[in-house]
């Protein structure tokens, strides 16, 4: 199952990573994006090598990523909601790191991939009903 997770999950990064308009974000958006998905895409290496020193790393970046003033930033109320998701997921990511959970790692991988998708499904959205 985990396997199928990170699988999935993998595809939708690929995806997402393809799909983002550049010239639709700020650069300082852009580059947060990027340092978020680069630490995702390494959080997957982790869990498909089974690399816990480098799965607490890159969790721990990720929720310096969180913590940043850039991302504070960019959280507007309209955005807030799905915050939660991902930030309740690395916390959980983060704890199954700690113990070296690796199936609840996997688990929390996909919940927090899902919180990703969820959010950028809705900017995509608002971009399109904007749009001229």
């Amino acid at each position: 199952m985990t396997t199928r997770i990170i699988r999935w999950s993998l595809v939708c990064v690929v995806l997402l990573a393809g799909a983002a308009d550049a010239s639709a974000q700020t650069a300082r958006t852009r580059r947060v994006m990027q340092d978020k998905l680069a630490h995702a895409q390494r959080v997957l290496a982790a869990l498909t090598t089974s690399d816990y020193a480098l799965l607490q790393r890159e969790t721990q970046a990720l929720q310096r990523v969180v913590e940043s003033q850039a991302w504070k930033e960019m959280m507007t109320a309209e955005l807030r909601p799905y915050t939660g998701p991902f930030v309740k997921s690395l916390g959980e990511l983060a704890a199954a790191a700690e113990r070296r959970d690796y199936e609840a790692a996997g688990a929390s991988y996909g919940a927090l991939t899902a919180a990703c998708i969820g959010c950028h499904k809705h900017v995509m959205s608002s971009r399109i009903a904007r749009a001229p």
